[in-house]
């Protein structure tokens, strides 16, 4: 699709950099565990740049992820399937489904192992005169990650319309990192080589159980309920040695969320359609941590963080045609109340908002040459809880962060305008976009004692953002299929700090896809795929690369059995230019984050 781009750890991005809300049949599952369901479970997946009023107004984009529908026949199927590649990773998954009526079941079991080499080299200087001072640092490391997910699935039928779904999910993941540093400065005669070694771990786990009702009947109406609670508990322990110099972090964050849905379509006469919902969403949240070693006065603390925030929204809209047009006027009606304390009350304080968000949708049908989309909504990108926080973290010897309770979100306005063509097994979509944000969120940088950088949250003045995308799909003769998706876009944001030296900050991102899949028979299948992604913003004058080339061969083998073997070359650069504390400081560093591999992969249906 235009504007989607998944890279480096599969992370996605949208439509010049949007924050993407992830769900499992039109639920908000934990993105972790969401991302974890195996590719034989889904059915298909939606993708919207610009969602409609039903959906929460901080969804700047939405992909969601539906999942198959559970057997009804009375016999057990499903699917096993083993990978294994050259930079160990190791991947398992088992997926059921069994149909007893008025039930019906379906679940899976996904395992993964995954290690990623990671490289630094850095050079930059810093100071002034006499004691400008050269740097040069080199780096290796490791990450390593291990997941384990679990999901049931069971579905009640009653009748021809009405049905009952339970479902649960749990997660668990670990993520550890380690490198190893040498650090070299030079200062006039003088030559200092200081070892540096940085370590985190960071476990965590999700649940998530979901009780949901349907009723259904085909062109006439659509209701649904549904009661969701997730529990999301992450813990993490960061370490830092320099020298003789050593530090120690140590934190534990858990979110809890009670979520009640409803909602109903009706489908009138000529083909309108009213649609109408509300939800109510609870959510506590955690956050304990502890800093011991030296970061510098005022760094090294003990503090426990509580938040409690309370969601009310109604929304309304209305599906009607005026010739070749099509309308989907709407409204999103949002309120907000947040209540924080430093866990023993001596802290406290509380938030509230409340937002009037319409949107309209327009189709204009043009015959043989396709159809014409434009939509406008407003939305808000709220800061995550996590950031309201008003204590002082340090997350290393010489980095911190602090919180800002005051924190609003920040008023978003888009505009999409999209056209479709499709004729003769040629598909292209191409989708322009604007997107304009006020009381945008950032951090702002400040050095205080002994060299430490202290970033705090704060909202920024505006920001700006627009595009170009299109999608090209097609077949060469009845063998080769190809698909061909591109996307521009410039962010231009305040910087009232000036940390770039300019009041306004431009960013420009680009990425694009190719792929041709080539079967020449029932039995076989090639598909290769390269990719790129490529950031470059005068904040701190960053320019990131991402690449990836891959080949894959698909052999069908007897008894239901597949063979997939897949050549990846995957390359991550990173080239930055930081001049954040003013004309007495800049450095300069190059990241490369190179890796090859080969993957071979079977499975088994039955």
């Amino acid at each position: 699709m235009p504007g989607v781009f998944v890279g480096a750890n599969n992370r996605i991005t949208m439509v010049g950099g949007a924050w993407v809300t992830v769900l499992v049949d039109g639920k908000s599952m934990p993105r972790a565990a969401a991302l974890q369901i195996p590719a034989n479970q889904i059915a298909r997946i939606e993708v919207m740049s610009n969602p409609p009023a039903e959906f929460a107004s901080s969804s700047q984009a939405v992909i969601n992820i539906i999942t198959k529908k559970a057997q009804e026949e009375d016999k057990l199927g499903g699917s096993v399937a083993a990978s294994i590649n050259t930079l160990d990773n190791q991947v398992f998954s088992l997926s059921l489904n069994k149909g007893m009526k008025p039930w019906s079941f379906n679940g899976f079991l996904r395992a993964t192992k995954n290690e990623v080499p990671y490289q630094l080299q850095s050079d930059g200087a810093s100071g002034l005169g006499s004691n400008r001072e050269l740097e040069s640092t080199t780096s290796l490391g490791r990450y390593s990650t291990s997941d384990l997910n679990a999901s049931l699935r069971a579905v009640r039928t009653f009748n021809s319309t009405d049905s009952l779904s339970l479902s649960s999910t749990f997660f668990s993941g670990d993520f550890d990192y380690k490198t190893q540093s040498v650090e070299i400065r030079t200062l006039a005669n003088s030559q200092s080589i200081t070892p540096f070694m940085s370590a985190s771990r960071s476990p965590g786990s999700v649940q998530y159980h979901s009780l949901g009702f349907k009723s259904e009947k085909e062109d006439t109406y659509k209701f649904n309920i549904d009661l969701n609670f997730s529990n999301n508990l992450s813990k993490a322990d960061y370490e830092n040695q320099r020298g003789t110099l050593w530090f120690s972090n140590q934190e534990r964050k858990e979110e809890r969320t009670l979520e009640f849905e409803t909602s109903f379509e009706k489908t009138l006469k000529a083909g309108r359609v009213l649609s109408f919902g509300m939800s109510y969403n609870d959510k506590d949240f955690e956050l304990g941590f502890s800093d011991l070693g030296y970061a510098g006065p005022g760094i090294v603390q003990s503090n426990l963080f509580k938040a409690q925030q309370r969601d009310q929204a109604a929304y309304a809209s209305f599906q009607f045609k005026l010739g070749k047009f099509g309308f989907q006027p709407g409204i999103r009606v949002e309120d907000t109340a947040i209540d924080w304390s430093d866990g023993v009350g001596l802290l406290s304080g509380t938030t509230a908002y409340q937002r009037v968000l319409p949107s309209l949708f327009i189709t204009r049908a043009l015959g043989t040459a396709g159809t014409l989309k434009a939509s406008y909504s407003q939305g808000t990108s709220p800061s995550s809880l996590a950031q309201l926080n008003p204590f002082r973290r340090s997350f290393g010897l010489f980095y911190a962060q602090e919180g800002n309770p005051k924190l609003e979100p920040a008023d978003r306005q888009t505009f999409e305008f999209t056209h479709e063509f499709e004729k003769n097994g040629l598909s292209l979509v191409t989708t322009a976009f604007f997107r304009d944000t006020k009381n945008e969120f950032s951090f702002s940088s400040s050095r205080i004692q002994n060299n430490v950088v202290l970033a705090s949250s704060v909202n920024l003045g505006s920001s700006q953002s627009t595009g170009l995308g299109s999608t090209l799909k097609g077949k060469l003769g009845k063998k080769l299929n190809y698909s061909f998706n591109w996307e521009v876009s410039e962010i231009s944001f305040s910087d009232p700090f000036l940390a770039s030296g300019t009041p306004r900050v431009e960013k420009v991102q680009s990425n694009g896809k190719l792929s041709l899949d080539y079967k020449p028979n029932s039995l076989n299948q090639f598909v290769f795929s390269t990719s790129f992604q490529s950031d470059s913003h005068r904040l701190g004058f960053v320019d990131e690369g991402y690449w990836e080339n891959s080949i894959q061969y698909t052999r069908r083998l007897p008894k239901k059995v597949s063979l997939v073997v897949t050549g990846t070359n995957i390359g991550v650069e990173t080239d930055r230019l930081n001049r954040s504390f003013g004309p007495g400081f800049d450095s300069q560093s190059r990241n490369s984050y190179p890796s090859r591999s080969l993957r071979v992969s079977l499975s088994k249906t039955f």
